[in-house]
């Protein structure tokens, strides 16, 4: 075996967590990936037999010296400690990991804080190497997808679904139950694979033919394909289809070498000098924990400021044209769509909050479907816990008839032995990051579309439309409250780039999260700084995707960080105005310099989601600054201001999905775009003078019932809003 076999075998096992037994599962656990290694010796973490494991012994594989690994290494290793300090108490929760009377977690505790040791300093310093593209392809992360089934959906044609083991240690196929009518798949792989349906497992010897049942409902089973496998054909039988129709498994790093390129690459970013930079130069370019690009030329993008424009170019991106006016106003979610003009794409990466089944939903839907059935690859993510009974039908449907339409439900999940406040967070933690990016195969006709906006009417029309002629959409209406039937208009912002490079850097940037690891959400950083001689370029742009609960908490620094460097100026849009303690103290800082601080917010959010304790906190930022900073309330007529902007010192903006409250920064994955460019500062100044022609200045004299200040003097309570 080469030393190459044997560092990939040895690959991180120190901080790979193995929570719950072997079961036969090929892949399933680390006694799967190590066999005969301390992984299987079953020794608990914690002296109170929680049963919890950890492999013990081994290190990061690959180069040593590699800059990119040891960065990984590092946040690897930090998440396995936050896991065991959960289970244990120890660390910030108080106990001293000392007082742990095990000789297993006694080894694994101090190796696991050297490992993490480079994230005390929240900077990267960069090294010597070249910049450009790299490809990581060593085995870290748990990969779980889920493959719908559905008697009805399509039900004699056959289809393909890829799953995906780039840089997996262990793959899990869900197979999901989408109709009310059962199914039964059958067939043969060309690899061994594991099998858990009904309560049982079994193994299943390379080319043996293997049978199981999908009754009607929810039910789901799972596959645990082996290393050795990349392809299975099995038939899908039903009612509908009672000879069977094809159904092909294909390991996607081996049918599609393009796409695992994309999904594993990373870059290394030049970094200038910071001796030739002034303070905002700096931190725009220097390398963080957080999940950046490299410096991007910014062109000539899209600004997209009214709602139909930003629905437009999302349409435009898949059909090549634009929906008219008067198209649009007649809100017929089946009216007929033009697909002679369409590109044709390799991939389509659509992430957001919420996808709705209304009538932009399904649109979109009706699109992608378009799309799906040329072959196109589909990546969708959503937060499943904002999704209601018809939004989920809609796609899970799409993803049945169509597999290679992939769908992920985001739902985050507490570690066993979490503190009350991460168990409730399982509630409201959310996936927050928005883009569309299509990836075409002509020239010139790639899209990338990232801001505030998600899939639902209230971004597009003024009020409710009229959709009961349509029993599988959702008729949403006006509520306040908590109530996943809420609908408000939303103003808000977002920005297209067509620069074929730049949306294929974002979409390998988004491509970190959707191979995230399965059981943590920890998702691979996208890129590493190294030393550059030339003069920084003008006019640049870096992404960001942030998942503050896995990059502790990167992007509360990073914000910071660029209000620290504010000398004269800095210019928000924004309607959340609940600020960390940290955001707070930077702003407090740049007050006490001079800096002037101009605030477009909406103080009043009814409509929203919990919109009374919204209005609670916003006016609290009220009453704290109301008199040291210039707040003016955005007041176009039933419009709920959604847009998040921040500009300093007229060079430097950024257009994100942030809000500047405690979730974006504690719970709540996001991205979005920062710009270095006094020009296109001048292309966004008069989008920035138009929110505030629309608001008024907001009265100082806020009233705030006691019981929102007790409730909000809790601190995990205002970290959930």
């Amino acid at each position: 075996m080469s030393v190459k076999s044997i560092a990939a075998k040895l690959f991180l096992g120190l901080a790979l967590t193995a929570f719950g037994g072997c079961a036969g599962m090929p892949g399933h656990s680390a006694c799967a990936f190590f066999p005969g290694d301390d992984a299987c010796s079953r020794l608990p973490i914690s002296a109170d037999g929680t049963g919890a494991e950890i492999a013990t012994t081994h290190y990061f594989a690959g180069d040593p010296d590699s800059t990119y690994d040891k960065q990984f290494q590092a946040l690897l290793a930090q998440s396995r400690l936050d896991a065991l300090d959960r289970t244990n108490g120890t660390g910030r929760f108080g106990r001293d990991w000392r007082d742990v009377q095990n000789s297993g977690f006694h080894a694994t505790y101090p190796a696991l804080q050297r490992l993490a040791k480079p994230l005390d300093k929240t900077e990267l310093a960069p090294t010597a190497g070249r910049p450009g593209e790299g490809n990581f392809g060593e085995r870290w992360r748990m990969s779980r997808q889920t493959l719908y089934l559905e008697a009805a959906a399509r039900p004699l044609q056959p289809k393909t679904f890829s799953f995906s083991g780039l840089e997996a240690r262990s793959v899990e196929i869900v197979l999901r139950q989408a109709g009310q009518q059962p199914v039964e798949i059958g067939g043969a792989c060309d690899g061994p694979l594991a099998v858990r349906a009904s309560g049982r497992s079994s193994t299943i010897a390379r080319g043996a033919a293997f049978h199981l049942s999908l009754p009607a409902g929810e039910a789901s089973a799972s596959l645990f394909p082996d290393e050795a496998l990349t392809r299975c054909d099995l038939s899908v039988t039903s009612r509908l289809a009672p000879s069977g129709a094809p159904l092909t498994l294909l390991r996607e790093e081996t049918a599609d070498p393009w796409i695992a390129s994309l999904d594993s690459r990373y870059d290394r970013c030049p970094v200038p000098d910071p001796a030739g930079l002034d303070a905002l130069d700096r931190v725009f370019y220097a390398s963080r924990w957080l999940s950046q690009t490299c410096a991007l030329p910014i062109g000539n993008p899209a600004l997209l400021r009214k709602s139909r424009d930003g629905f437009n170019a999302k349409v435009e991106a898949l059909l090549g044209r634009t929906l008219s006016d008067s198209t649009i106003d007649k809100a017929d979610p089946e009216l007929p769509l033009d697909f002679s003009n369409a590109p044709k794409l390799k991939l389509i990466y659509l992430s957001s909050l919420e996808f709705k089944a209304d009538f932009s939903g399904r649109i979109m839907e009706r699109l992608i479907r378009h799309h799906a059935a040329l072959g196109t690859k589909v990546r969708i993510l959503v937060t499943d816990v904002l999704e209601r009974d018809k939004d989920d039908a809609m796609l899970h449907r799409l993803a049945a008839e169509f597999p290679n339409v992939e769908l992920q439900e985001y739902r985050w999940q507490a570690d066993h032995g979490a503190p009350f406040d991460e168990q409730i967070s399982q509630l409201h933690k959310v996936h927050h990051v928005k883009m569309l990016a299509t990836l075409a195969e002509q020239p010139g006709r790639s899209r990338v579309i990232i801001g505030g906006r998600n899939i639902h009417d209230g971004f597009l029309f003024h009020k409710p439309v009229d959709l009961t002629r349509y029993p599988d959409l959702e008729q949403y209406g006006k509520t306040d409250g908590f109530s996943l039937n809420y609908y408000s208009n939303w103003s808000d912002f977002d920005i297209e780039i067509a620069d074929q490079a730049t949306v294929e850097t974002l979409a390998a940037h988004l491509s970190t999260i959707w191979l995230r690891d399965a059981d943590t959400n920890l998702s691979r950083p996208f890129s590493i700084p190294v030393k550059a001689t030339a003069r920084p370029p003008q006019g640049v742009a870096r992404h960001f995707i942030s998942v503050p609960y896995e990059d502790g908490h990167a992007l509360e620094n990073y914000f910071v960080e660029l209000i620290d460097t504010a000398k004269h100026r800095i210019e928000i849009v924004n309607p959340y105005l609940n600020l960390t303690p940290a955001i707070a103290r930077a702003v407090d800082r740049a007050l006490a310099r001079g800096v002037k601080i101009d605030v477009v917010g909406r103080i009043d959010l009814k409509g929203d989601i919990g919109g009374s304790f919204l209005t609670a906190l916003n006016k609290l930022f009220v009453e704290k600054y109301g008199d040291r900073i210039s707040i003016r309330e955005f007041k176009a007529p039933d419009v709920v201001l959604h847009a998040k902007i921040m500009m300093i010192d007229e060079r430097l903006v950024a257009i994100s999905s942030v809000n500047l409250n405690n979730r974006s920064f504690v719970h709540d994955s996001e991205n979005g775009l920062v710009v270095l460019d006094p020009a296109f500062y001048a292309r966004m100044r008069p989008i920035y003078e138009d929110y505030v022609a629309h608001s008024k200045p907001v009265a100082t004299n806020v009233s705030i019932g006691w019981a929102y200040r007790l409730l909000f003097s809790d601190t995990w309570v205002r970290e959930a809003f």
